[in-house]
Parts: structure tokens; sequence; C-alpha cells
């Protein structure tokens, strides 16, 4: 598994937080996934000013294809339950067969089913298929 990195990222990300990312991966991300081609691991959670949800996970991608964002839904859940529930296609992310890359994925405001967010969830995609995955 290599950690790697969309360009502007690589180019705009602090340090402090690239030693956390890099800590992250290197002690989180299994070396494999039996279940789940693709995978999230956390990494912050925050809220911005217009109350919209930011989730930093490390996208893991365990699969032998490229996996792209197009039309995929995702939600973020708290104790089990649904908390925001987005859709999401992401030009600028393509993450290479095994690999795992940084990103925020942002839930607007109107995307929450329930209000009370406690920011220490965790982000799945209930429907990962391998429509996504590149040949």
């Amino acid at each position: 598994m290599n950690l790697v990195f969309e360009p502007k990222w690589d180019k705009a990300l602090p340090d402090i937080d690239r030693q956390k990312i890099e800590q992250t991966f290197h002690h989180n991300v299994p070396a494999e996934s039996a279940d789940n081609p693709i995978t999230f691991t956390p990494l912050w959670q925050a809220r911005n000013h217009r109350s919209d949800l930011l989730v930093t996970v490390l996208i893991n991608n365990f699969s032998r294809q490229a996996y792209s964002f197009n039309h995929s839904t995702l939600e973020y859940i708290e104790n089990d339950t649904v908390k925001a529930r987005e859709e999401f296609t992401l030009d600028r992310v393509l993450v290479p067969p095994d690999s795992s890359m940084p990103w925020t994925f942002i839930f607007p405001k109107s995307s929450f089913t329930n209000n009370s967010i406690n920011l220490n969830g965790r982000l799945v995609c209930p429907k990962t298929s391998n429509d996504h995955l590149l040949p």
C-alpha cells in the first residue's frame, strides 16, 4: 500500500498535517481489506463558517484498479446513526491501485439527516461498487 497525495494537496499541505497523515497511514491503515476494495481511515473532522461538515480521511484503494468518485453516495455515521448523506463527483480525485490518498469531503448542512453532530464519526460508502474502478 502506497501513500499518495493529489498534486494541489501535495503543494499546499502544512508539514504538521503531512506528519499526522503519514503517522495515521503507517499505524492505522490495514495491509488489505477482504470485505471492500474502498475503505476510509478517519483523520479529522470540523465544521466551517457555514456549518458544513468537513470530513478528512484517507481513501484506501485495495483493488488493482484506479478508483474515482463519480456520483458516489457517502454517509457520515456517528454511533451507528447516519448523520449526513451526500453524493460526490470528484474530477480531481483518482486513487491509484493499492494506494491511500487523503481527501476532505464536504457535507453541506442541507445533507444532514440529524443536526446533532459531535465530530466523532466515520465515513462509509454504503454501496461501494466496482463501477468506479477504472481499467
